[in-house]
């Protein structure tokens, strides 16, 4: 599979770092240049809602979260336009040997779960539904946050592209609520990527931000359909995984 690391032109020390750690694992790569949303780009702009992204996440998008949601669906874009499963990473990461057989193995089965997340994060609920050559794939119940490295089919792609039109979650939020978008997200584990410790240059993502009575309220309605949608369409997965694993 191909891979994408999203990274903004201008992180030229972020770009250094990621072509060396590349480099020295032999992985071949492309950058895609990511979308800087603190230059405030009126199209961007235009995609924004703040007044959902405020339900549902109790405060306003920094504008880099904006750029961090475009950069990502770049890369969905870009899958459905080369019609082949790519793997994306942001660009602060770090690799533990073994990575290429994670590499190997996700792009067996990555056409028959769509996302796989391939880094190492929190652990969530999660079970079973394949064992192949000592990797196992997991489906999450509640699907941790980052979006740091995963494997994506065009399938997938155009689905989150699909409910991507207007931008009302941190795209890693999104991508958890499963509800929304209907591709169920795995992991393949263990895990040989994880999450590096470089400074964000997304911003200030503080939720003190003042609300009023009726804006608490409703951040607090959105909260429980999220969770009650989120915990109905995990179910479902579950079944259709169940009677798929017995076929």
């Amino acid at each position: 599979m191909k891979i994408f690391v999203l990274s903004l032109l201008d992180s030229t020390e972020r770009r250094k770092n990621v072509s060396s750690l590349l480099n020295e694992y032999q992985l071949d790569f492309e950058f895609l240049d990511g979308i800087d949303g603190r230059k405030k780009d009126p199209i961007l702009l235009a995609q924004y809602d703040e007044q959902a992204f405020i339900y549902n996440y109790g405060r306003k998008a920094a504008m880099g979260e904006l750029g961090c949601y475009a950069s990502h669906m770049l890369a969905w874009q870009k899958c459905v336009e080369l019609n082949e499963p790519i793997i994306v990473f942001e660009d602060d990461f770090r690799l533990k040997q073994g990575v290429h057989q994670a590499f190997d193995e996700c792009k067996e089965v990555i056409n028959d779960f769509h996302f796989i997340r391939l880094e190492d994060g929190n652990i969530k609920p999660q079970y079973q539904v394949k064992v192949q050559n000592g990797m196992t794939v997991f489906n999450y119940l509640k699907v941790p946050q980052c979006a740091t490295c995963y494997a994506i089919s065009p399938v997938a792609a155009r689905k989150l592209l699909v409910k991507s039109n207007k931008i009302a979650f941190p795209v890693d939020v999104f991508i958890r609520n499963v509800w929304v978008h209907q591709q169920p997200i795995f992991s393949l584990e263990p895990f040989f990527v994880t999450t590096g410790t470089d400074v964000s240059i997304i911003g200030d993502r503080k939720r003190n931000q003042k609300k009023s009575l009726f804006t608490r309220l409703m951040c607090i309605g959105y909260k429980i359909r999220n969770i009650t949608f989120n915990l109905g369409t995990q179910a479902l997965f579950f079944v259709q995984n169940k009677y798929q694993a017995r076929r």
